[in-house]
């Protein structure tokens, strides 16, 4: 037997509304896309503040974990934003506008109150993208700062321990035979 889909706690359940028969106006699966995008784009936002504090805190496993979430999101999200384009053109052909038409448009010709739960959730998505987006090219900073560091230590160590300290042509410590040696991390 299968049990009907319940909200999880993290993310309410959709409003959905019964959609008329034969309205041409009716957006609820437009809306939907939109809601259910916006919650999304929520989630993520919060995946992206973790994985800078695992970054900072130079957690690569915790950073790892977080990033397969993240994956799971923008694949969801992904699936989404075709369902958005579709129903944006279906509505925008029943509202005799172009196929291409913008949502403010649509909208301009969507009945009250559906025209202002749809423009809400489209002001509350592109907040939330913008958002996530700035905050996403931080963590990209910070990911790539410390992936430099790591290999700066990691050179360093190597020069240690290969007794080389020959530079090359690239400023990079040239890598030399191999000599048995120890290291005093301590001091």
């Amino acid at each position: 037997m299968q049990q009907p889909n319940r909200p999880t706690p993290n993310r309410p359940a959709p409003h959905r509304e019964a959609p008329a028969a034969g309205n041409r106006t009716d957006a609820t699966a437009l809306l939907s896309a939109l809601e259910e995008a916006r919650d999304l784009y929520g989630e993520l936002l919060e995946l992206v503040r973790s994985r800078r504090e695992a970054v900072r805190v130079a957690d690569l496993a915790r950073f790892t974990k977080l990033a397969d979430g993240e994956s799971r999101i923008l694949a969801r999200l992904s699936e989404l934003d075709r369902v958005r384009v579709a129903e944006a053109r279906a509505l925008a052909t029943r509202l005799a506008l172009p196929a291409d038409a913008s949502l403010a448009d649509i909208c301009a010709r969507i009945p009250e109150p559906m025209r202002a739960r749809i423009d809400l959730a489209r002001s509350e998505l592109k907040e939330k993208l913008e958002t996530a987006r700035r905050e996403s090219s931080v963590l990209r900073q910070a990911a790539e700062r410390l992936s430099a560091h790591m290999a700066g230590i990691l050179q360093s160590v190597h020069s240690a321990l290969a007794h080389a300290n020959i530079y090359s042509r690239g400023g990079r410590i040239a890598v030399g035979a191999n000599v048995m040696s120890t290291l005093d991390i301590r001091s």
